[in-house]
């Protein structure tokens, strides 16, 4: 596949909504040979949005967790199971 096909493809995928992406993603994920099994994956998902809203919010877990309307005690439980400190420790890696 050429640089040009490719980009061609990362921009139409960007342009679906969130919902149509998941399914694409789903779907490779059920259809492929992978190492990961679906507990795997459903935290790898929920580590890399975890991660993703951090950032956006620059680490601040009040905003982030109005935003994905959970408590911010379980922000802080997930944030400690993925392994995630701070902002500056974060950022070191």
């Amino acid at each position: 596949m050429t640089s040009k096909k490719i980009i061609e493809l990362s921009e139409k995928f960007e342009s679906l909504t969130i919902k149509k992406q998941m399914k694409i993603l789903s779907h490779k994920a059920a259809n492929e040979k992978l190492k990961l099994g679906f507990k795997e994956i459903v935290e790898e998902f929920e580590k890399t949005l975890l991660i993703a809203m951090l950032e956006r919010y620059e680490f601040n877990i009040s905003k982030v967790a109005i935003k994905a309307n959970m408590h911010r005690n379980s922000i802080m439980q997930k944030m400690k199971k993925f392994g995630i400190k701070d902002k500056k420790r974060f950022l070191k890696k």
